[in-house]
């Protein structure tokens, strides 16, 4: 399996990350737990068969995808030597490009053309005519550089409620960010999961567990230190979210090889 990240400065506004995500045939069968990160993504599989499965549903990942929000862990897996190129979204980046109530594709990987065929026709030529990866990224960001967006006092309330979670690791709750916007809460809730995708509690709460995970396996501070530093009351609080996210124990998770979480939450 071999992951790779791509400059995104031109199109930050929109994209946090082009990647590049392989397997050949020393990888294969493939399969692991997927933690979502709180983004939303746009990808294209060029060659072979990728499959996700949610809660018993098989998904195949074909062509031009698009991935909504996830709250909780998704199993991947792959039996062919295949490639995804694509990019992963900034959390409006998604409702900003396609004016699309992004809440409704929650736990959601589905075919561009289900989503908004008129893009999935701009788009897809740019995937498949560019002749290597150097000028594919070229192409993308020209095409995001250049997309027409819906942009308006909703989306950016919301961008600075996203840029408040971020600045504090996801320590703060939503009556914080109704006072630092200064809008209602339901409202706030409405646009917010909307144009995100999901409510700003769930966010906030898988943002905050994603950058302990990250911090735990860039082995910055031990697993202890961590829980108390995100707020977790106990070992037994942080085992009832891990459980929740992770559809398993801690120490299921710690003593299984986990190299596809382990890569992307290194980058």
């Amino acid at each position: 399996m071999n992951l790779d990240y791509f400059d995104t400065s031109k199109v930050s506004h929109l994209i946090e990350e082009y990647f590049h995500l392989s397997f050949q045939e020393e990888d294969i069968p493939f399969k692991s737990k997927v933690l979502p990160i709180g983004l939303t993504h746009l990808f294209y599989v060029g060659n072979g068969t990728q499959k996700v499965i949610v809660d018993g549903k098989e998904m195949l990942l074909e062509g031009l995808m698009v991935a909504g929000q996830y709250f909780r862990s998704y199993d991947f897996s792959t039996n062919s030597i295949t490639a995804s190129i694509g990019a992963n979204l900034h959390p409006t980046a998604l409702y900003k490009l396609l004016n699309i109530d992004v809440s409704k594709i929650e736990n959601t990987h589905a075919p561009l053309t289900q989503i908004n065929n008129s893009f999935n026709n701009k788009l897809l030529p740019i995937f498949e005519d560019s002749k290597d990866t150097k000028e594919l990224i070229n192409n993308l960001n020209s095409f995001f550089t250049n997309a027409s967006l819906y942009i308006d006092k909703n989306t950016e309330q919301i961008d600075l409620a996203i840029s408040l979670i971020r600045e504090n690791d996801g320590l703060l709750n939503v009556l914080d960010l109704v006072d630092e916007i200064s809008i209602s809460q339901k409202t706030l809730e409405n646009h917010f999961k909307k144009i995100v995708g999901l409510t700003p509690g769930k966010y906030t709460r898988l943002y905050r567990f994603v950058k302990l995970m990250r911090k735990y396996e860039s082995k910055e501070i031990d697993l202890n230190d961590l829980i108390h530093r995100y707020d977790y009351y106990d070992r037994s609080h942080f085992t009832k979210d891990f459980k929740l996210f992770m559809h398993q124990s801690p120490k299921t998770y710690f003593n299984t090889n986990n190299t596809f979480i382990n890569e992307y939450l290194n980058k």
